[in-house]
């Protein structure tokens, strides 16, 4: 499926900066089931100054602001055709080992009720059922049950185990949690963000969030612990990596005092 992609974020300064500096990963991922038909980046009040890759492959851009401007647009453009592969990404996809993706970073860092959720379903079924699909489908079910979708609840540095405490959160809370668990029990798991559209013409405020594991010969296999399924068509991959920091689709600094505002609008349409 072919989609057409409109992802505007206005940053309005309270005071003109002296300095904005704004790392990007808004760009579509180029891979077998998704091709990248063309994107465009445009900055109203700024400019590119970098283009590069990170080290899970991603495309990163920054981006400066003009003198003396008191806000700053960033558009994508984009069109991308998705092909339906049951989830299935396949073969490793950067230089940087597998066995990386089995550590814990501050946000996927497992407490205690993540281990014994971990504990539970190994003594529940065997790891290696199946490839491993059926345990991580059951831990997929576990986490929607242990952290129920909620707006307001959570924020971007809340951490797995604290959004288990909560018992509330959003798709980025699902992920943390889903690979902090899948890396308990020995799989490589990584954290995706991309867009996912429900339906022409709709209008979204913020990116998505899932996971993708490591399994056997199938290699890469995506996990939308909120919605319960794998990825479609439906879904585009913008980034990997090990937690959202890796991924976060704009960020940067700004010099120079008050306060900004910052609103985010992301159209799709289909063919």
């Amino acid at each position: 499926m072919i989609s057409s992609i409109k992802h505007k974020t206005i940053f309005a300064f309270e005071n003109t900066p002296s300095m904005v500096i704004q790392r990007l990963h808004v760009i579509p991922s180029d891979t077998q089931y998704q091709r990248l038909l063309s994107c465009d980046i445009d900055i109203v009040g700024g400019k590119l100054a970098l283009e590069s890759n990170d080290c899970h492959g991603n495309k990163v851009h920054l981006c400066v602001n003009e003198a003396g401007v008191s806000s700053m647009e960033i558009i994508i453009s984009g069109r991308v055709n998705v092909t339906d592969n049951n989830g299935i990404i396949g073969p490793h996809d950067n230089s940087l080992p597998l066995e990386l993706y089995k550590n814990h970073t501050h946000l996927s860092k497992p407490g205690p009720r993540l281990r014994e959720l971990g504990k539970k379903l190994k003594r529940s079924m065997p790891a290696e059922k199946n490839g491993g699909l059926d345990i991580l489908h059951e831990l997929s079910i576990r986490i929607l049950e242990k952290i129920a979708y909620a707006k307001g609840k959570t924020n971007v540095g809340t951490s797995a185990e604290s959004a288990m405490e909560i018992g509330a959160g959003v798709c980025q809370d699902h992920t943390h949690a889903f690979i902090a668990v899948a890396r308990l029990l020995g799989f490589s798991a990584r954290y995706v963000s991309g867009y996912l559209s429900s339906g022409d013409g709709q209008i979204y405020e913020a990116t998505h969030a899932w996971a993708e594991v490591y399994v056997g010969n199938l290699g890469w296999v995506g996990f939308d612990v909120s919605n319960g399924i794998s990825p479609d068509e439906r879904y585009i991959k913008i980034a990997t990596g090990f937690d959202y920091l890796d991924v976060v689709p704009i960020s940067g600094i700004r010099i120079g005092e008050g306060t900004e505002q910052i609103s985010t609008e992301i159209k799709f349409s289909q063919q």
